[in-house]
């Protein structure tokens, strides 16, 4: 299982809310990092 599916499987069924709010900002960080490869590998493919 990818660690981003597990970190949305955990969020699903977590019920203590400090944790929920840990799970979605670690999600949150590993989305602006997927979108700042994404932008780099874009950026090296055009040049």
């Amino acid at each position: 299982m990818s660690i981003d599916r597990f970190i949305l499987h955990k969020l699903s069924r977590e019920a203590n809310e400090h944790t929920r709010t840990n799970l979605l900002r670690l999600f949150v960080i590993r989305i602006r990092s997927a979108e700042k490869q994404e932008a780099v590998r874009k950026h090296q493919y055009i040049s």
